[in-house]
């Protein structure tokens, strides 16, 4: 009976102190909430630095605080509590708010763990904790275990997500919580999230939530125009835009899901498992050739397939970055046209050797010979382990010496702005919310589901092709045409008594669609008629 240290699977110690102390034969076990502080010596017999020894005293007060509390709970409810034993043969425990996170991550799984998910939890359960450290409760004790958690405080929490996160992050918070809740709580015991709506009080259609915007046909041709220049990127842009797949599926794509032969992909998609026909167009196959000819393992890209699991954010930091270059806007140079780099290098190295000799003129010549290579600041920081404002003093300096600019005029937006401008859209104001993102790897699969349903695709093949269950979450997440392609699709599809006869195609593609429906043998005498006549439009 005391307090102990708990180790995790990997052998080292857990983040906080422990309970134990046994009740009729029975070990009872439970997180005190106490973080262990400095450095622990080999047993607790022995004593470690002041940091760690005013934990351990911290936790034997919290630990004695515990043990009373749970002394206080009466006669009547541990006879509840034997009661319930014997009817279930299961043991009742008292799950602590400070331990929830560790128990309900430690439970087995059939799958692993993603580091998105095991966030997710621990930042559900660490703000929940934190509120219901600070909560006021008139004439009670702050609750330290999971039964003592009042339906009113789970009810107020949710609220608190609810203004301060986004509608679906605190929807997945309070699920997860009722969750770990309806897993943990003692039998009998009633789940204070069970009565919480996740959703606000008003339409379902979702209006609260900030879709993903699809790229027009014309945008996704200047955005893999754009892409064709990183030679990482190009293939799985034009990948995810021909086949509609989640960014990671696109990533992991194996060689045994490819058939070549037959033109088609068969994946099962990671998230929901379900398993998708995708058809091999041209663009694809090109780059599916190509990445054939350097086969290396069971990854189409293997290079994808290890960023995806080390470093994901820096695929979607990637991706926003070339939107933000594939749609910015040239800007003029105001003055006078930048020099020669040619003489700016000469006249800045001549500038340097008049320096003092020493470590500042060294740094100043490293620093100015690779940014006149085609260098940036950021990379030459790096690769030379100084700081950014520091390569930034040095080309200065350079400048100054010579009386001309070092630094390379932007002919474009700076990135951070193009990448507000182009990927983001502010939230409602007053709720503490970021940015929505709305252009990021998921808007090409918006597009896909957009330009094929608008061209006409029967909603069955675009659900075979994007693994989605219901017509529902198709038409509600990922079907948003902008106004021009809504309303031409509504001209093309209803009559002309309706629409007045306003034409849906310009002279050029009124041909162009006549003419393949003669290739194709199914055009009609009104098409042939039709045809002479704008066809004498663009003359």
């Amino acid at each position: 009976m005391g307090i102990i240290l708990k180790r995790g699977r990997d052998g080292s110690f857990r983040l906080h102190w422990y309970g134990k102390y046994d009740v009729d034969g029975h070990a009872h076990v439970f997180n005190l909430a106490v973080p262990v502080a400095g450095k622990a010596p080999p047993t607790l017999r022995n004593k470690g630095d002041a940091e760690f020894e005013k934990s351990r005293k911290e936790a034997e007060k919290q630990f004695i605080i515990a043990v009373e509390r749970a002394r206080q709970r009466g006669r009547a409810e541990h006879l509840v509590e034997r009661l319930i034993e014997m009817k279930t043969g299961q043991t009742v425990e008292h799950v602590t708010i400070a331990e929830l996170a560790d128990r309900w991550l430690s439970m087995p799984r059939n799958g692993i763990l993603t580091p998105a998910y095991v966030a997710g939890i621990k930042s559900a359960c660490t703000r929940f904790q934190e509120f219901m450290r600070t909560r006021k409760r008139e004439g009670k004790p702050t609750p330290v275990y999971l039964y003592e958690v009042a339906q009113n405080d789970a009810g107020s929490f949710a609220d608190r997500l609810r203004s301060k996160l986004s509608a679906r992050t605190a929807k997945g918070y309070t699920a997860m919580l009722r969750s770990a809740f309806r897993r943990f709580l003692p039998p009998g015991v009633a789940n204070p999230f069970e009565g919480i709506v996740t959703r606000k009080n008003r339409d379902t259609s979702g209006e609260e939530s900030v879709h993903r915007k699809p790229f027009t046909a014309d945008e996704l041709t200047r955005l893999l125009d754009a892409s064709k220049e990183d030679s990482f990127l190009h293939p799985l842009i034009v990948t995810a835009a021909c086949t509609g797949m989640r960014r990671g599926d696109v990533c992991r794509l194996k060689w045994q899901e490819v058939d070549l032969k037959a033109g088609m992909v068969t994946v099962k998609t990671s998230k929901t498992g379900a398993q998708v026909e995708i058809p091999i167009f041209s663009p694809l196959r090109k780059v599916l050739d190509a990445a054939g000819e350097s086969k290396t393992g069971e990854y189409v890209f293997p290079a994808a397939a290890a960023m995806i699991q080390e470093n994901p954010d820096g695929l979607t930091w990637r991706f926003k970055v070339l939107v933000a270059r594939a749609f910015a806007e040239e800007k003029a140079e105001p003055g006078a046209p930048p020099p020669e780099p040619a003489a700016v290098l000469s006249e800045g190295l001549a500038a340097i050797d008049c320096m003092p000799e020493g470590q500042r003129r060294d740094h100043t010549r490293e620093a100015f010979t690779r940014y006149m290579a085609g260098a940036s600041v950021r990379q030459i920081a790096k690769d030379t382990g100084t700081g950014k404002a520091s390569v930034s003093c040095w080309l200065s300096d350079v400048s100054g010496m010579i009386g001309k600019p070092v630094v390379r005029n932007r002919t474009e937006m700076d990135i951070k702005a193009g990448i507000k401008q182009h990927t983001r859209v502010a939230r409602e104001k007053g709720h503490g919310q970021r940015a929505a993102s709305v252009r990021d790897w998921h808007a090409l699969r918006s597009t896909w589901v957009t330009l094929a349903l608008t061209a006409g695709v029967p909603m069955e093949l675009v659900r075979r092709v994007t693994g989605h269950a219901t017509v529902d979450v198709v038409l509600r997440h990922y079907f948003r045409p902008g106004r021009e392609e809504f309303k031409k699709v509504l001209i093309g599809a209803l009559p002309a008594v309706l629409t007045g006869g306003e034409p849906t195609q310009t002279p050029a593609e009124e041909v162009q669609a006549i003419a393949d429906r003669i290739a194709k043998g199914t055009a009609t005498a009104e098409d042939r008629k039709r045809l002479l006549i704008v066809a004498a439009q663009l003359k």
